[in-house]
């Protein structure tokens, strides 16, 4: 076969028959294994698994116990490097065993003769390219923390993962399970404050599948959110490049959340957007908050962020978007009179959340919350008025605009609205302001009075004025005359 090296074989299988078996194929097909140890019970396995350390190891599934899988798991991926397997009982249940040990064949009871030489076959010719890949290991590019942080300009072949939990907290648990995880190859291991980076040293196809393994295995021991991104592609990227790349795709998760396994050649460069909102929209929220109307802010909320699709805006910026939002709702809590202790500690955690969160739609559900959290707020406060509040406002304008002390801020209090958000709707509806109406109900009540023999002083005063050479002014603006002049002709 044209290999100089000669291996170590461990044969374990309850059955002895089995055992000579192999044996006997071994010497018949003149294969390069100088030793040849076996093994009847686990516990012999286990010890010659770590004491003789054997190239190769043909393994029956079926003495394994599922109390002892781990076990055993731990010490085939540390003391060896080929593992055929064998089995009675051709059952879904083996393959996996053996597709988990990544063993090289799973051998099915009575065996072949073809079978078991083509798998040992295979496996010395494995070896063999593995200690060549160990030879080379001098000519391929050196990698330290510092190859991650500063720029160095050599091109890294070789695929790389970033790793993110959603919690910081899980970070030492995942160390701990990357060390027991079982690689196609061995990589090397940075952690930063808050992900891990994995360098691999070795060419190898099936690095999403391999991620996605690691996924799947994390997710069944740990439970807790986790995101993979996968460089694969070669390249003139340095291995700074690469993970400047690497930051940037992991941020995807801020749309689409974790537990999923990215790639960076399917990553799309971020959208321009404004982040700020426009005066529409401001009137927008100013009415649906002032008016309670939960439903409308969870429906502009959902189309405006639920719907987004690649390219993805830059998430800073919708952060900032999402500020300028929360903008909008401080302002109704300052209008409105709505800040005590409770209400300042919940703003304060939303906006904490708005700017750390790592995920989109938890933040979105948050200020969902807290503005629904205030107009019921504001539905709960014992109000004088019921129905429009515009038509209570100037009801109550006409009933009290004799009094001089009547401002905008009385009557807001009185319809249960913010005095900017009543200004609005007045200006809306009558297309003149709070002051326009005031002065034009004081005005035309003064029309009347002046038909009578009151003084202009008296007939100031009891309308509201204070000065009368002001009614003088306000009343000739209104009018073109002054008030002796309009008594005079009417």
């Amino acid at each position: 076969m044209g290999v100089g090296k000669i291996y170590k074989l461990l044969i374990s299988d309850r059955d002895k028959q089995e055992v000579l078996g192999i044996q006997w194929f071994i010497s018949k097909y003149s294969l390069p294994i100088s030793t040849i140890r076996t093994a009847y019970h686990l516990s012999d396995l286990l010890d010659d698994l770590e004491n003789s350390v054997p190239d190769i190891v043909c393994i029956e599934l079926d003495m394994i116990g599922e109390d002892k899988w781990e076990i055993f798991k731990f010490h085939i991926n540390r003391y060896t490097k080929q593992v055929i397997a064998l089995t009675a009982e051709p059952t879904f249940e083996r393959a996996m065993q053996a597709m988990d040990l990544q063993a090289l064949d799973l051998w099915v009871k009575p065996l072949a003769p073809p079978s078991v030489k083509h798998s040992l076959q295979q496996a010395i010719r494995n070896l063999s390219n593995y200690s060549k890949e160990v030879h080379s290991e001098l000519t391929k590019p050196s990698v330290d923390y510092e190859s991650l942080f500063i720029e160095d300009r050599n091109p890294y072949p070789y695929p790389v993962y970033l790793l993110k939990t959603e919690y910081v907290n899980d970070l030492t648990y995942l160390r701990k399970f990357i060390e027991q995880f079982d690689f196609y190859f061995e990589p090397s291991v940075f952690s930063t404050s808050d992900r891990i980076v994995l360098v691999f040293h070795h060419e190898f196809t099936e690095t999403v599948t391999q991620a996605q393994r690691f996924l799947r295995e994390w997710e069944l021991k740990a439970g807790s959110p986790l995101a993979i991104v996968v460089h694969s592609q070669s390249g003139e990227e340095s291995l700074h490049q690469i993970y400047l790349k690497l930051r940037k795709v992991m941020e995807t998760t801020f749309f689409t959340g974790y537990q999923q396994v990215f790639e960076t050649k399917r990553f799309h460069t971020w959208k321009d957007m404004d982040p700020f909102l426009t005066m529409e929209d401001q009137r927008k929220w100013v009415y649906m908050l002032e008016e309670a109307r939960g439903n409308d802010i969870k429906k502009w909320m959902y189309e405006e962020f639920f719907d987004l699709a690649p390219p993805y805006p830059e998430p800073g910026l919708l952060r900032t978007r999402l500020t300028s939002i929360l903008a909008q709702i401080r302002r109704f809590m300052n209008r409105n009179g709505m800040n005590s202790k409770d209400r300042e500690e919940y703003y304060k955690n939303v906006f904490d959340k708005i700017l750390y969160s790592p995920v989109l739609y938890r933040i979105v559900q948050d200020i969902i919350l807290f503005s629904n959290y205030l107009v019921q707020s504001m539905e709960e406060q014992p109000s004088q008025v019921k129905g429009d509040a515009v038509e209570a406002a100037v009801s109550y304008m006409e009933k009290n605009f004799t009094d001089s002390k009547l401002d905008l801020k009385t009557v807001a209090a009185y319809v249960g609205r913010s005095p900017s958000y009543l200004s609005h709707l007045l200006s809306n509806k009558y297309n003149r302001s709070f002051r326009d109406l005031l002065l034009s109900m004081r005005i035309q009540k003064a029309k009347e009075l002046l038909s009578s023999d009151e003084s202009v002083q008296n007939i100031a005063r009891s309308i509201g004025f204070n000065n009368p050479n002001y009614f003088s002014r306000v009343f000739k603006e209104y009018t073109g005359q002054t008030p002796r002049e309009y008594r005079r002709f009417h």
